[in-house]
């Protein structure tokens, strides 16, 4: 294993350079039987066990990277997880990548394999972030380039313009219209996917929103995900459910106390919620209207 973890390149090595180092099929098996090595796209295997989903698609990727010897780039959600951008809706069961010159669009095994997009710029092994930010909600949902360019935005990754001038590559392809809109709500203020699903979902409901809204209270200056504009209306998303830490929770407690104590009404959405929009109205709803009490 010591040979091979010498061999491999970012984690990953082929089966025909293990063979050159002695390792024939059958020790490979024995490996992969033993938990060292781990299978990811056909003749090509990790040195290292997967963190998780989204790590084993990366590997997956650069393994797919590879086998395609320097003619195409990692793109679409697979590119987003190497520039550490957040995914929406995406498919993890197939590795995406976009040849550099000419080529048609085709699946092969666990890789899609997509035609040469004219002027796409990208690095030694992936598109820029702003091209897989286009490509993702190309693939799923425009909402997936939305969420994934707020973070590049808000990490430094990409400017607005950037990713404006990506979906200028894309004029011509099918979905390119609904992404091209949901981007000029591009908000780098978002400190997290869920906060940019609610605002999304806000305004299609009517309601403008306003991102880190400072509220100072009796115990100090709190930042509220989310203002209702208009509203003494404060949106604040949860990311887990519940608090498991009774420390926290009272602290979360005492924060959303003094904030009511200022005459704030205070909503919180969860993951199961954002996708339920009869919901979020009427819960903003009632806040407006007892706010107006």
């Amino acid at each position: 294993m010591l040979e091979l973890l010498q061999l491999a390149r970012n984690d990953v090595i082929s089966a025909a350079a293990a063979r050159k180092a002695g390792f024939g099929p059958e020790a490979l098996d024995r490996l992969v039987r033993s938990g060292e090595l781990h299978r990811l796209v056909r003749g090509y295997y990790s040195v290292r066990e997967p963190r998780d989903d989204e790590d084993r698609h990366w590997l997956r990727a650069s393994a797919a990277f590879h086998r395609a010897n320097q003619t195409a780039m990692i793109s679409h959600q697979s590119a987003l997880i190497g520039h550490g951008l957040p995914l929406y809706q995406a498919d993890l069961t197939t590795v995406h990548l976009t040849k550099k010159r000419g080529g048609t669009t085709r699946l092969v095994p666990q890789v899609m394999m997509h035609r040469a997009v004219k002027g796409l710029a990208g690095g030694s092994d992936r598109v820029s972030p702003g091209a897989a930010i286009v490509q993702a909600g190309l693939i799923a949902t425009p909402l997936s380039s939305l969420v994934a360019a707020d973070a590049a935005v808000r990490k430094q990754r990409a400017t607005r313009q950037e990713i404006e001038a990506a979906a200028e590559l894309f004029g011509r392809y099918t979905g390119v219209g609904p992404v091209r809109a949901i981007l000029r709500e591009i908000d780098g203020r978002h400190e997290s996917p869920g906060e940019t699903i609610a605002a999304h979902r806000l305004g299609a409901l009517g309601w403008d929103t306003e991102p880190q809204f400072r509220i100072e209270t009796d115990r100090g200056v709190f930042f509220a995900d989310l203002r209702v504009v208009g509203h003494r209306v404060l949106v604040e998303f949860d990311g887990k459910v519940k608090y498991t830490d009774r420390q926290v929770n009272f602290a979360e407690k005492q924060r959303e106390d003094a904030i009511r104590r200022k005459d704030w009404r205070l909503v919180r959405f969860t993951w199961s919620e954002l996708d339920d929009v009869g919901l979020m109205s009427q819960r903003v709803a009632q806040a407006i209207a007892d706010s107006r009490r």
